[in-house]
């Protein structure tokens, strides 16, 4: 019935994120920087950044989530890539450019669902398979 707080370690200004969401994946968290498209990633338990790398064409905020392995990036221009989540490096496995991309950024966040991937784009939704 009660609940107690240790903080681990303070505000680290280097992991800030503004749309995006941060996502965990084994004891690493990977994110967004503020509002410029860079990836991170920083060991969980310390905030120690392992890296920090932009993409090749995702600009503005990044939204994402993680599935099989892999972080799934919605950019803000539109863009939407797929790299691998892993505390060594930033890799990049792929992009596109979401088809009815507008003028105006996009902050929606992806969703995965029994092998696909859901993306929004201003007022149309958008669907992949990405199965294996």
């Amino acid at each position: 019935d009660e609940i107690t707080i240790e903080e681990i370690y303070g505000l680290n200004p280097k992991l800030t994120n503004r749309h995006g969401g941060v996502v965990l994946v084994g004891d690493h968290l990977y994110g967004d920087t503020d509002h410029n498209g860079t990836p991170f990633c920083a060991d969980l338990m310390t905030g120690t950044e392992a890296w920090r790398e932009r993409g090749s064409t995702g600009r503005g905020s990044a939204a994402m989530i993680a599935a099989d392995g892999h972080i799934y990036l919605h950019y803000a221009n539109g863009i939407m890539a797929l790299m691998v989540a892993t505390a060594d490096r930033f890799t990049e496995v792929s992009t596109f450019k979401i088809p009815g991309t507008g003028d105006r950024p996009c902050w929606s966040h992806p969703a995965i669902v029994d092998g696909k991937l859901y993306l929004r784009e201003d007022d149309r939704i958008l669907c992949y398979n990405i199965r294996e």
